[in-house]
């Protein structure tokens, strides 16, 4: 059971910066969430939680840099109570299950609803693991 006061720290890392910035900014509304960080690149996004600490990285599937496999993968060999949840628009099984392979704690789809991400942080944080529904993954 996690504690009520306590907010989730959360490092963004996706290539666009309008989409960080609407990420951010929709889930700072709630007082559950604190966003620590963000990164264009997965190489920044090892580095920033490396530093930061965050509870939570939200990955992009696909980076300039790293595939989201190999970024998570590092993330989870020297933080592996980093919790990483993989955000994509499509459904690769391929490389979601190279995520999962690597230590990933879910994965949501860019176009599932606001309280969808929400809960899915929520979830990988509490819980350890979240599955978009419409993603395909058993």
């Amino acid at each position: 059971m996690a504690t009520a006061h306590k907010r989730i720290r959360v490092l963004i890392c996706n290539k666009y910066v309008l989409f960080r910035e609407g990420i951010k900014s929709l889930l700072q509304e709630g007082a559950q969430i604190e966003i620590v960080g963000e990164a264009a690149t997965a190489g920044q996004a090892i580095d920033q939680a490396a530093r930061l600490r965050p509870d939570v990285v939200l990955m992009d599937l696909v980076t300039p840099d790293l595939s989201g496999p190999e970024a998570t993968r590092r993330i989870k060999a020297v933080h592996p109570d980093v919790r990483v949840l993989i955000l994509s628009l499509r459904d690769d099984e391929v490389l979601l299950s190279r995520c999962f392979e690597a230590g990933a704690s879910g994965y949501i789809r860019k176009d599932d609803e606001t309280s969808q991400l929400r809960s899915a942080i929520d979830a990988v944080y509490r819980f350890g693991e979240y599955g978009s529904q419409r993603a395909g993954m058993a």
